[in-house]
């Protein structure tokens, strides 16, 4: 896929939003509104705002899993105000007017992958706040007040979302395909179905604690991704760059920091946790431009101003401007069989879990994999090492959130991971709070589902 083909799409995000707002605002008609816009602009905006979503949602995700930390002090109850108004204002909108008219016009094939980016998308939404509008949110000023959907709901909404898609990317009749438009798959409608699949399994294991299908997991997992040609990610370009580059890494290099790795993750690669150094480690942290070996790298501890001085940071070495963002990915899958056969197949759990690591190192073009299962301390497929490795591997990537919240945030499971007593509380992240602005619109509903930033959501409990 040529990752400049973004650089079209950007050219028409003004006119994208008016349009996917039509619906959002519906006041009286403009004629100088566009009312239709072809299936080929829609699609690859909404792939481009997704992506967008995933790092907007991973920069204070990642903070919560102690993956990085910031420079401006322990985080405080976020609400992720932009990804709200991302989703609601733009992505959903868009993505409804794609499903209808790409249906209208008998065209499975995009109807099929939009419904796979409605999953990811309200999935992303339930997994942030919980409870949220959906089923009345895009009513535009036929409904400004909707109703929240309970987690449950939105969950049920996101698997008929998954089931609708494989439907509809299985027909086999000569039905108009995405091509270029299609910024990560090119049109290849194989990979949209082992997405589809591949997420359906993602979902199911984030609902383990309260309706556990182990083998309903596995039998999705034998028909997701087979490989890393399989992951969903979006390239960046010079021109459009990866807003981590952007945001982060390039600002770091001039001095303007804001986030860098934190030291649980760093005593994960260097051998503080468990003895063994991680050959990932210089692909995953910058020590600068001195050489400093593996067992030297030291982490970023944000409420903790007498912590020794991180050596790391997120820098353009690291992540560049065309690196993309992963939004889904085959060593995830991976360890997601292995997480679920660990309960039914040691052995395909074992299997399972090794391939997790050998992708994971193909993906970041690290060298040593066989040395590093071999060691003792690595070798063992058991749930601690089964997330240590899906922990290391999903760096930047909102997905870790969710495991500790789903394994509660257990030091058995998660070795030596405290949560500081900072802010008057010890109580680790368990939910986005609601933004400000939701609270002034929808005052009601929002008040009625508010929970308090440490409440597990129902999915954990």
């Amino acid at each position: 896929m040529n990752k400049y083909k973004i650089l079209t799409i950007l050219g028409m995000a003004g006119l994208l939003f008016f349009s996917s707002c039509s619906n959002f605002l519906d006041v009286n008609e403009d004629p100088t509104r566009v009312s239709e816009v072809r299936l080929s602009l829609l699609l690859p905006t909404a792939i481009e705002r997704t992506s967008s979503a995933h790092y907007s949602a991973a920069y204070y995700a990642c903070q919560a899993t102690h993956q990085i930390d910031a420079f401006g002090g322990y985080y405080g109850d976020f609400q992720m105000s932009s990804l709200w108004s991302r989703e609601y204002l733009s992505i959903l909108n868009n993505l409804d007017v794609l499903v209808e008219q790409s249906t209208a016009e008998k065209s499975p094939y995009y109807t099929g992958a939009a419904q796979v980016l409605q999953a990811l998308n309200v999935g992303l939404i339930a997994d942030t706040w919980e409870d949220a509008p959906f089923a009345e949110a895009l009513k535009g000023s036929d409904e400004i007040h909707p109703t929240y959907d309970s987690q449950s709901d939105l969950y049920n909404t996101v698997m008929g979302m998954l089931d609708n898609a494989i439907a509809n990317l299985q027909q086999e009749d000569s039905f108009e395909a995405p091509a270029d438009d299609d910024l990560v798959y090119g049109g290849n409608i194989e990979q949209w179905l082992k997405l589809a699949h591949s997420l359906k399994a993602r979902f199911m294991l984030h609902l383990s604690n309260k309706s556990p299908n182990w083998q309903a997991i596995l039998d999705e997992v034998d028909q997701g991704m087979t490989s890393n040609e399989d992951n969903f990610q979006l390239f960046y370009s010079e021109a459009n760059p990866n807003p981590w580059y952007t945001n982060v890494a390039k600002a770091a290099e001039t001095g303007n920091f804001s986030v860098t790795h934190a030291t649980y993750l760093i005593n994960l690669l260097n051998g503080t946790t468990y003895g063994v150094e991680d050959p990932r480690a210089p692909l995953i942290a910058d020590p600068g431009f001195d050489t400093v070996a593996i067992a030297d790298y030291v982490g970023f501890v944000s409420w903790d101003p007498d912590a020794p001085e991180s050596n790391t940071l997120i820098s353009a070495k690291i992540i560049q401007a065309e690196t993309p963002i992963v939004m889904m990915s085959y060593d995830e899958l991976k360890f997601i069989e292995a997480e679920a056969a660990l309960n039914v197949d040691a052995a395909r759990a074992q299997a399972a879990y090794e391939e997790g690591i050998r992708a994971n190192f193909e993906r970041l073009g690290a060298s040593g994999v066989d040395d590093y299962l071999a060691d003792p301390a690595v070798a063992t497929a058991d749930l601690e090492h089964i997330m240590k490795e899906k922990y290391i591997a999903l760096f930047l990537n909102v997905e870790s959130w969710t495991d500790m919240r789903r394994h509660h945030y257990d030091p058995a499971v998660y070795k030596d991971f405290v949560e500081p007593d900072v802010l008057g509380r010890n109580m680790p992240a368990q939910r986005a709070l609601y933004p400000d602005t939701e609270k002034t619109r929808n005052a009601d509903q929002a008040s009625a589902h508010r929970k308090d930033f440490t409440a597990p959501m129902w999915r954990d409990q």
